[in-house]
């Protein structure tokens, strides 16, 4: 059976060229060896709502990036304390991350844990250190 190389669907024998890309068909695919990049957290969040606005303000910079959401969730809202949300990118990002989250002027970052936070913030919610009010 003929395969695209594109869609990599398989097609009846009779066919030569793909009727969806209109590419010419191949006998077989060859997987190429496709290296995954490693993925890090990039930053963790306790406030869920912040987790989605800074993926879509990464992502909006070109930095893909995919939340993992580790809440305990007691209906029909998160308990306080115990909302925790990662952001996972590629490692390669995670240090750019870093430097857009310093650079935009609404959040910044802990200066003893890397936790990610509101510039008015004057205590890191996620360890307790108290933070220097520029």
């Amino acid at each position: 059976m003929p395969f695209c190389p594109q869609c990599e669907e398989e097609h009846r024998p009779e066919f030569s060229v793909c009727p969806e890309c209109r590419v010419a068909l191949v006998d077989s695919l060859e997987k190429e060896s496709r290296e995954v990049e490693e993925l890090a957290v990039a930053l963790t969040v306790h406030q869920e709502e912040i987790a989605y606005i800074l993926r879509g303000f990464l992502e909006s910079e070109g930095i893909p990036c995919q939340l993992e959401n580790l809440a305990f969730h007691a209906e029909p809202i998160p308990v306080g304390g115990l909302t925790k949300v990662r952001l996972w990118t590629k490692k390669s990002d995670a240090a750019k991350v870093q430097e857009l989250i310093q650079a935009h002027e609404q959040f910044s970052s802990c200066s003893s844990c890397g936790h990610v936070i509101l510039a008015e913030d004057t205590v890191c919610d996620f360890c307790g250190e108290a933070l220097d009010s520029e």
